[in-house]
């Protein structure tokens, strides 16, 4: 008998949206569901985006799933299961942080479901720090697993968990080692660096997001498949930032592309724009300050257009007010036709010859 828990992290609005109907399922819980929430998922849904509302922050997070499975021969009876997971939230999240837990026992296996708000309710985003799986989590759960006489916590599979940084086994190959062998293998097949990001995307797999810091310049942030947190490339070894993958790709020798690939690739320039740039790298470092600022307003810009971090509720505010804006402007004469100006220029030139006169 044994237990495993999968963390996953939820990026999206719409992916959050149908994970509390989904953990919260008639058919799979048969009522054994429970939040400090409220009861019904749209109740919920409410809770969690109200608090994204009074506490916005950056980032693309929406939420986090933790998924609890027992072995097969686990005998817990599913009323336990659902005491077990909410003492399990509880001490680990307290009323920190909105969420919804429940028990589906429509599998020959039973487990239980944790959905949690990335912001917490008095503002701040939620952490996972490295260590909280040996000094929190597995204590914690060895405890209630004693209490309610389950298996303890299996040894954390790396494949369920998404720090990229944990050892699979000893002498094999880390979460930063795969990383950096997915970026020297698709430095090979590419023929540009926008080549490259397309291909990590397309074909390995990653979610990419470029940014800048003010101590190591222009990075990318990567999100290995089947993983929730995000690795920065500064923290990789040398050799593995933006500029150093450019120069890598410039110096090695490539084929010619052929013509009907160009064109191809002419066609989709518009589709593929956000992946498409031809980049000259500049070390951050040796940029003037005046180049510095540029940079953070342009990554500032792209973060607002994509309405990353920024509530929807502010969002449709700034394009409500810019329709208002547009309307002014045409109410102020910026369409007048010529002939109507042409008249109310007349009569304002005879109106001041009529005071003119008045005045001698």
């Amino acid at each position: 008998m044994s237990l495993i828990i999968k963390m996953d992290t939820i990026k999206t609005e719409e992916h959050l949206r149908k994970s509390i109907p989904y953990i919260m399922n008639k058919r799979k819980t048969d009522g054994l569901c429970f939040s400090n929430a409220g009861i019904t998922p749209e109740q919920i849904l409410d809770t969690f985006f109200l608090t994204k509302q009074m506490h916005p922050t950056h980032g693309t997070r929406q939420g986090y799933h933790f998924k609890f499975s027992f072995s097969k021969d686990e005998t817990i009876a599913p009323e336990d299961a659902l005491s077990f997971i909410r003492e399990w939230v509880e001490e680990y999240l307290g009323d920190r942080y909105d969420y919804a837990c429940s028990v589906h026992k429509d599998r020959d296996h039973m487990h239980m479901h944790l959905v949690f708000n990335s912001v917490a309710r008095n503002g701040g985003k939620y952490r996972y720090e490295k260590g909280d799986w040996e000094k929190v989590i597995r204590p914690l759960t060895n405890r209630l697993a004693e209490k309610y006489h389950t298996g303890p916590l299996k040894e954390k599979d790396p494949a369920l968990d998404y720090s990229p940084d944990y050892d699979r086994k000893q002498g094999t190959m880390t979460g930063k080692e795969r990383v950096e062998q997915d970026i020297d293998q698709c430095i090979l097949e590419s023929r540009s660096y926008a080549d490259f990001k397309k291909r990590l995307v397309w074909d390995y797999d990653y979610q990419l997001r470029e940014g800048v810091s003010r101590e190591h310049g222009v990075y990318l942030a990567l999100t290995p498949p089947g993983k929730g947190k995000a690795i920065r490339t500064y923290r990789l070894s040398e050799g593995y930032m933006p500029a150093d993958i450019d120069r890598r790709i410039a110096s090695k020798t490539t084929d010619r592309v052929s013509v009907k690939r160009e064109k191809a690739e002419k066609r989709n320039t518009k589709l593929d724009w956000a992946m498409s740039r031809n980049y000259q790298f500049i070390p951050y470092k040796e940029m003037s300050e005046y180049q510095k600022a540029m940079v953070r307003q342009v990554l500032e810009a792209r973060r607002l257009y994509q309405r990353t971090g920024t509530p929807l509720y502010i969002h449709e505010r700034s394009v409500s007010i810019l329709r208002k804006m547009k309307n002014e402007t045409k109410q102020c004469g910026v369409y007048v036709k010529q002939r109507e100006t042409r008249k109310v220029q007349k009569e304002l030139i005879k109106t001041m010859q009529q005071r003119r006169k008045k005045q001698l």
